[in-house]
């Protein structure tokens, strides 16, 4: 994997790269206080057939750490500006938790320049209220307690108990990369996505299928939560393809891109294999 570093939006993002250069360009964003490592597991998968980019959202990672708050459109904004620098057109992006609000920001503002996204243990839904009294809470611990005390709680509550043992190796590693986030570019991110709205309405009005995939013991974004507009049973009749893709994951919390990559991986994989025989049939 190949890491660059390019000047977009005012701030220097830092996105590593992989896969064949001629392919159908994916990107893939990463979740709160995470990098584009949680992706490496799943990357290598993918990289015979696609080019796949892996920024660092700002705040994250080696990426600048600018001032104001990071709301999903100007995190959005970043990824439009990557692509504007790396001379690429259109994509398919799929988003793990806070990289699924970034995709659905970006998809409701550059529609026309997605073929395609996936929201992996994300969701449409905006924050409930509990969940924004949480963030403020978070806010409060990571200021009063500095970064490393707070990733160190919240890394392991993202996956199951019961793995806990069996997956040390894989917990340590996302703390250390957690542990690269600054306290400011931590709570910047969270007053972001308690500010983000109900994008429903992207999914519902998306003229390309959906993938959705959740946990089933995921206890920080339910799959009720990621199949939330699901219950209107939408189709896209013009090529018989399913307008959403549900996949549901037994025994994996909300780290699947770590947890079952193989799995995650064969499933992306298939949803690419829709998109392009999509494209090919609209090019007939």
């Amino acid at each position: 994997m190949n890491k660059h570093k390019v000047s977009v939006n005012g701030i220097d993002m830092v996105y590593e790269e992989c896969g064949e250069s001629s392919g159908i360009a994916v990107i893939l964003l990463h979740g709160f206080c995470g990098s584009s490592q949680y992706w490496h597991k799943v990357c290598p998968l993918l990289s015979k057939k696609y080019r796949i980019i892996m920024p660092q959202l700002r705040g994250h990672g080696g990426t600048s750490t600018p001032n104001g708050v990071y709301s999903m459109e100007a995190m959005a904004d970043d990824i439009y500006k990557l692509m504007e620098q790396l001379e690429i057109d259109k994509v398919v992006m799929f988003g793990h938790s806070l990289g699924g609000y970034v995709t659905l920001a970006f998809a409701d503002k550059y529609g026309d320049k997605l073929l395609g996204l996936g929201l992996i243990h994300s969701t449409a839904l905006p924050d409930t209220e509990e969940v924004k009294d949480k963030r403020r809470q978070d806010i409060d611990d990571i200021s009063d307690n500095g970064i490393n005390h707070y990733v160190k709680k919240l890394i392991p509550k993202l996956f199951m108990d019961s793995k806990l043992g069996k997956m040390q190796g894989e917990v340590y590693d996302i703390i250390t990369v957690g542990l690269e986030m600054t306290a400011t570019g931590a709570i910047r991110t969270l007053e972001g996505m308690m500010q983000r709205p109900d994008r429903s309405h992207v999914l519902a009005n998306a003229t390309y299928p959906i993938l959705l995939v959740a946990g089933a013991e995921d206890d920080i974004i339910s799959p009720l939560d990621t199949f939330s507009i699901t219950g209107e049973g939408i189709t896209d009749s013009t090529f018989g393809y399913p307008h959403i893709l549900e996949n549901t994951f037994e025994g994996v919390a909300h780290m699947s891109l770590v947890e079952v990559p193989n799995q995650l991986s064969r499933v992306i994989a298939n949803y690419l294999k829709i998109l392009y025989e999509k494209m090919e049939k609209r090019a007939q």
